[in-house]
Formats: structure tokens, sequence, C-alpha cells
């Protein structure tokens, strides 16, 4: 299995915005653990693996991110 390349954010969104890179593509190039919970994310919710669902793991992670800031724990 070829080595899976990680960029950093501002990297990931640079992508984004050139139109190089979609949803799915950011996922996957983030992180191993973000490939695993979207995966999960996926199976549990009953979705296809592509943009609409990465876009909407990506909101997930960002809420998740919040509740954390808004606890103190991030």
């Amino acid at each position: 299995m070829a080595h899976q390349k990680y960029y950093p954010e501002e990297i990931l969104v640079e992508k984004m915005q050139s139109g190089e890179y979609g949803w799915l593509d950011y996922v996957n190039h983030y992180s191993a653990e973000w490939q695993e919970e979207y995966a999960d994310y996926c199976a549990d919710k009953g979705l296809t693996v592509g943009e609409d669902s990465a876009a909407a793991f990506v909101r997930f992670k960002d809420g998740q991110l919040e509740e954390a800031l808004e606890r103190g724990d991030a």
C-alpha cells in the first residue's frame, strides 16, 4: 500500500481554494485518524463515502472542536 501523504491544515485549505482538492481529499490528507473516524462516521450514519459525506464530517469535526474549546478541553 502506498504511503499516504498528510498536509497541515493551511496547505489543505490552499488546495481546496485552488480547486485542486475537494472535501474527500481534505479528509484523506488530513490524518490517518481522520480517515478512520470518517469511515466510522459514514458506517454509523449509513452514508456513502464521497464529497457530501466528507463535507458533513468536516462540519461534525468543527463542531467537536468548538465544543471542546467551550469546555476548555482544546
